[in-house]
């Protein structure tokens, strides 16, 4: 049970804990991290990080880890897992933003941020700003809707400050790099075009969630990604991988590009535009780290 309220000045110099650092995402922000010291990782998989425990079975050691905390970044939670999976319970997306904000709000904790996704946005024409509608086509951005408006909610009656970062395809942790396999098919559009997506490297992923930590005022939604957005087959070619493309399928949602005017008022500068090259060499360059020992 979580217990007492342990009121904590905004302070900056205070380190950042990070809840799920085992997946994906996780491993890039250790890998990535400006700062040495500056990030306690919390997993539930041994020899990741260095706090090891599950945040919706012990509430109580959540609450600890976010004590002194300037910010908890939580990226803990349940992802597709693809055709070949297509049953996935996503519940536990809601459920982990909720421990997490009643935590941080009992350690004294003044920042939560929560990793949504850009399929909130569904298929709509962009760029897609943090007030366009959300309509999310499938079962995992119909539970990161649920997760930021139950989340936002109990934040709310808290008075706690949380930000649900709305974050684009992570160059390696997505399907087209992370999922490439010999004999890739890819869509091909009417118009003779692949599917284009807003995109984010590893190392600017990493740079700018440390940049909102250090923020004292950031929105309560940010679209997260580089500016622009970047043809998949581009990508792949980018990266000298093969594909083969196939009549596009039903449902494919052509282009998602977000808006990232808001992010760079945020962060005091514009946005840098996305650059396929650019993004193969920062995901190989991270190929060849060593997660930090942090």
């Amino acid at each position: 049970m979580l217990g007492s309220d342990f009121p904590t000045p905004f302070d900056l110099r205070g380190p950042v804990l990070v809840l799920g650092a085992g997946g994906r995402l996780g491993r890039m922000l250790c890998q990535y991290w400006p700062i040495d010291r500056d990030l306690i990782c919390q997993s539930r998989q041994s020899g990741v990080g260095g706090l090891l425990f599950d945040p919706l079975k012990d509430r109580d050691a959540l609450m600890k880890a976010a004590q002194g905390k300037r910010a908890v970044i939580c990226l803990a939670g349940v992802v597709p897992r693809g055709p070949a999976e297509p049953s996935v319970d996503f519940a536990a997306n809601s459920d982990l933003a909720r421990v997490t904000v009643e935590a941080a709000k009992h350690a004294g904790c003044p920042r939560v941020f929560l990793a949504s996704t850009a399929a909130i946005y569904g298929d709509q024409a962009g760029p897609l700003s943090e007030s366009a509608q959300a309509l999310p086509c499938g079962a995992y951005g119909q539970s990161k809707l649920r997760m930021e408006e139950e989340a936002h909610a109990i934040a709310g009656a808290f008075g706690q400050s949380v930000t649900s970062l709305r974050i684009a395809n992570v160059a390696g942790a997505d399907a087209i790099l992370g999922g490439w396999h010999q004999g890739m098919q890819i869509d091909r559009m009417p118009d003779g075009s692949t599917p284009r997506r807003s995109y984010i490297g590893g190392a600017s992923l990493a740079a700018m969630i440390f940049s909102l930590t250090r923020i004292p005022q950031v929105p309560p939604v940010l679209n997260l990604a580089l500016a622009g957005a970047v043809e998949i087959g581009a990508l792949l070619d980018a990266a000298g991988l093969p594909w083969t493309d196939r009549v596009a399928q039903k449902g494919v949602i052509p282009e998602v590009t977000l808006d990232m005017d808001l992010l760079g008022q945020v962060l005091g500068d514009p946005v840098p535009w996305v650059d396929p090259d650019k993004l193969i060499a920062e995901w190989r360059g991270g190929s060849n780290r060593r997660m930090r020992s942090i």
